[in-house]
């Protein structure tokens, strides 16, 4: 009997243990390579160390890219502005999303990127962006729309990820969260 014991708890301590390095190597965020908005490369290695609250936007987004980056901002001052998180934005339009369309986007929202470098916006190529946005599940439309200034509008699936400081992924969800709840997940990693 006491065997049985034995054995019954190196199995279930191995199940834990195989659970979770299946769990750790398949939550991983992969790699990129794009340009920040003053056109420095940036790495997922270069931010591994920090927790990333990653978002998908556009320069020119008038709609809903503005309501992300002011709910950000917000979490950011909830939280004390921890240097140990990074927010970064990625382009769903790196045919316009320049590095002076980029730095101009955080400036409407009083955010000085230069001054705070936790604030990222990236681009490049397109096939470098794919690959992020296949591995999300981010979906991308250009709408032509001749009433609007820019005379498009781009329509993505709406997403927040939470990264943690090992490059693990530990939340997901669309753009209606609620502060109090992401406040709390990115402290439990920070």
């Amino acid at each position: 009997m006491r065997l049985l014991n034995k054995l019954t708890i190196i199995v279930i301590f191995t199940l834990f243990i195989a659970g979770y390095y299946f769990y750790v190597t398949n939550n991983k965020a992969i790699d990129f390579s794009l340009n920040n908005w003053d056109e420095k490369t940036v790495t997922m290695r270069d931010i591994r160390g920090k927790v990333v609250v990653m978002t998908f936007s556009y320069s020119n987004c008038s709609a809903r890219c503005p309501v992300v980056t002011v709910r950000l901002a917000s979490l950011d001052e909830l939280m004390n502005f921890p240097e140990d998180v990074v927010y970064l934005h990625v382009s769903v339009d790196p045919e316009m999303d320049t590095p002076e369309s980029m730095k101009k986007y955080f400036s409407l929202y009083k955010l000085d990127a230069a001054e705070d470098s936790r604030w990222m916006f990236v681009s490049g190529q397109k096939s470098e962006l794919s690959r992020l946005w296949k591995f999300y599940g981010i979906e991308i439309e250009k709408i032509e729309e001749k009433m609007l200034p820019e005379g498009y509008y781009i329509e993505y699936t709406p997403k927040l990820v939470l990264i943690d400081k090992k490059g693990s992924i530990r939340h997901e969800e669309d753009f209606f969260f609620s502060e109090d709840e992401i406040v709390q997940k990115i402290k439990e990693m920070v």
